[in-house]
């Protein structure tokens, strides 16, 4: 027997798991058929080795552009998966508050600061490979929770009694602790860096917003010399 909920007026709701909107559908295609392309081709080493980054190719090697290709190719499986399931449900959530165009900015913005700041620590091991769009997945929950703190979750058509803000933050909490127990260091460090650009990219948001004070001129005139018109009228303000 399904659970009756009773919402309080004004109770807002986060749309999880509708039809995704256009820049995510782009963003999903592009990461499976990239994915399905590399696998079907028996994961060439040439690809792992020009589009992945590392500490050693990225910054040894001088190969900077690699944070820029990295968040396309994902080398397991695994981490295909969860990126794009987050990018479904709370990706297409973000794109629909910002619009398209702003949210890939803060995709790819989240996803490149994020694979550096894992390339900068993957100089403690240099060798290991670094792809995936793990640093957006990230930012995406932290800004889910910052922008819909006290929505309730609404997964077809139930709603689930959970703040936004505790559920974002606990799935961030899974990700990372999942890594850190599976020793993977840099990817925790991915994690961490697209979380900080998060905040980077939505520090406006949150400063509070004072409202600007606004300055009333006020200018005295006469009135006018209509009939019973006296120097003793007194003046309006406009």
């Amino acid at each position: 027997m399904r659970r009756q909920i009773t919402l309080q007026p004004g109770t807002k709701l986060l749309h999880l798991g509708e039809r995704p909107p256009r820049m995510v559908k782009i963003l999903l295609v592009a990461q499976i058929a990239a994915f399905l392309i590399y696998a079907f081709a028996d994961g060439p080493a040439w690809v792992r080795q020009l589009m992945a980054a590392s500490g050693d190719s990225t910054l040894a090697h001088l190969q900077f552009f690699q944070p820029l290709t990295a968040p396309w190719i994902h080398l397991s499986t695994r981490d295909l998966i969860f990126n794009a399931l987050l990018l479904w449900l709370v990706g297409s959530a973000l794109e629909r508050w910002w619009g398209g165009r702003r949210f890939l900015i803060f995709w790819f913005f989240t996803a490149v600061l994020g694979l550096c700041l894992g390339v900068g620590v993957g100089l403690l091991q240099p060798t290991v490979l670094l792809s995936g769009s793990a640093g957006a997945t990230t930012a995406m929950l932290v800004a889910a929770a910052v922008i819909f703190p006290r929505h309730l979750l609404f997964v077809h058509k139930g709603v689930i009694p959970l703040k936004a803000r505790t559920a974002m933050l606990a799935m961030a909490g899974f990700l990372v602790i999942g890594n850190l127990v599976a020793g993977a260091y840099l990817v925790v460090a991915v994690q961490v860096g697209g979380a900080l650009a998060a905040l980077l990219f939505l520090l406006r948001q949150l400063r509070p917003s004072g409202k600007k004070k606004v300055k009333h001129n006020f200018e005295v005139l006469d009135g006018g010399r209509g009939p019973g018109f006296s120097k003793k009228d007194p003046r309006y303000w406009n």
